[in-house]
């Protein structure tokens, strides 16, 4: 797998090296989309008072199609405590995306792929999920040749539908010692119930909703990537074949003791709702999850903003590796 680089960056102060990684695979089976889908960048930031050698490292991801720059608020935070961070780009976010929009709207990532004639379904999520755990996997070990950091101590830090993109990469393939989500959890069927809000995804996905489909998109075609992920919230609100095998809990089973999960949700979130959060941490081995009055998905009501209670969840859940 070709590895460029690096490049010299700076993000919150900190100074970094960024790779770009290029990992050919079929995702779609059309060779112009795959191949923008295959690169990506890597951003790698080591302790400025320490060695990198046998230092933990933190590997993040951001919500479904935010560009990583988006995570960099982690990054002086982590570093301060000796620990090492890694971001990239998943597929359709940042510059892995087919558009390059760097807004993270769903809709506008994916409308070239639907313009193809290519469902955004829960195959192709499947199918995201399972290279992006192999994308993780490939940064963690990189990180370790080239630095000597530490295979032993690893966290996965998500945000939003990152979280679930991590958890995944936790209980099915068992990568990382620590799972940290904040503003989502790890089970797929009830993120998008509360995500997907009840009404819409069904209608869209039943007989009345095709109707109403077809209609639209002859007069204005330009909705149908929006009528993709109703379709899709709601065959994960269903857990059809494909949506099962993406949903990290399906394999909790695999997650044994000291491995860890914590979660940080709002409790003025209108897209995760904080009883199936708990529910979630509750069936791990050793999970739990924190609930914030105040705060939103990614914004706040009242009392300290996003950012400061993210910096302080990883200060308090990664202390012990902190050197």
């Amino acid at each position: 797998m070709p590895i460029y680089g690096p490049d010299q960056i700076n993000f919150d102060g900190v100074d970094g090296h960024r790779y770009w990684f290029y990992h050919p695979f079929s995702y779609t089976g059309m060779a112009e989309i795959d191949d923008k889908l295959s690169g990506f960048p890597v951003a790698i930031f080591l302790p400025s008072h320490r060695p990198a050698s046998g230092i933990p490292l933190v590997i993040g991801l951001q919500g479904m199609c935010a560009p990583y720059g988006w995570n960099a608020f982690i990054i002086s935070t982590l570093t301060q405590m000796g620990i090492a961070v890694a971001l990239f780009d998943t597929p359709f976010a940042g510059e892995r995306s087919l558009v390059r929009t760097f807004t993270a709207l769903v809709q506008q990532e994916i409308k070239p792929l639907v313009e193809q004639g290519i469902a955004f379904d829960t195959e192709l999520l499947f199918t995201l999920f399972s290279r992006i755990a192999i994308d993780i996997n490939t940064v963690h070990q990189f990180c370790a040749e080239k630095y000597g950091i530490s295979l032993h101590h690893l966290a996965l830090f998500g945000v939003s539908m990152g979280v679930l993109e991590s958890a995944y990469a936790f209980t099915a393939n068992s990568l990382g010692e620590r799972l940290l989500g904040v503003i989502g959890h790890a089970d797929i069927k009830s993120f998008a119930k509360s995500w997907g809000h009840l009404l819409l995804p069904d209608l869209a996905a039943s007989p009345l909703g095709r109707i109403a489909e077809s209609t639209v998109l002859r007069l204005q075609p330009e909705l149908n990537a929006l009528f993709q992920i109703l379709k899709l919230t709601k065959h994960l609100k269903s857990l059809d074949e494909y949506a099962n095998l993406c949903n990290p809990m399906t394999y909790i089973d695999r997650v044994k003791l000291p491995r860890r999960a914590r979660f940080l949700v709002g409790a003025n979130d209108p897209l995760v709702n904080t009883q199936d959060a708990r529910i979630c941490a509750e069936n791990f081995p050793d999970g739990d999850c924190y609930v914030v009055p105040g705060l939103g998905h990614g914004t706040r009501q009242w009392g300290p903003d996003f950012v400061q209670h993210v910096r302080y969840f990883l200060q308090t859940q990664l202390g012990d590796w902190q050197s």
